[in-house]
């Protein structure tokens, strides 16, 4: 499993998308600088759980490259949708508060789902024309 290059790129995907439950999403400067989490918004936690399940399901789908491609260019579209989610409270809230740079996580996510789609589907195609050469 660990031996190829797409299960690296969707492992890296899977702990970007688990270390943003510990990350500060934004911080309120003021008198008292006040932090606040992905997880203490419910939208940020049902899109945290969502992405979590679905890199979870990619990274272990390894057996089955086609269900696996599928399943992780499908997170990659999610992770994409995410992170339009997370500009729009950018664009929402800017001038009151101060987004941590963890904001761009999503994006490297799709953007890691993207190359580990790309290899499964080299992958597929070695093992398809390999196939092939020993048919008679």
């Amino acid at each position: 499993m660990w031996q190829r290059i797409q299960t690296l790129f969707l492992g890296i995907a899977t702990l970007l998308v688990v270390s943003m439950y510990w990350c500060d999403l934004y911080w309120v400067v003021g008198d008292t600088e006040e932090h606040f989490k992905y997880t203490d918004s419910m939208v940020h936690l049902v899109w945290l759980i969502i992405l979590t399940v679905l890199q979870v399901l990619s990274l272990g789908g390894y057996k089955c490259r086609m269900k696996q491609l599928r399943v992780v260019i499908f997170t990659a579209i999610v992770c994409l949708g995410f992170q339009g989610w997370l500009v729009y409270d950018y664009i929402k809230l800017h001038q009151q508060v101060v987004f941590s740079w963890t904001i761009l996580f999503p994006f490297a996510c799709a953007v890691l789902d993207i190359m580990g789609a790309r290899n499964i589907m080299l992958d597929e195609a070695i093992v398809q024309s390999a196939d092939r050469l020993r048919r008679p």
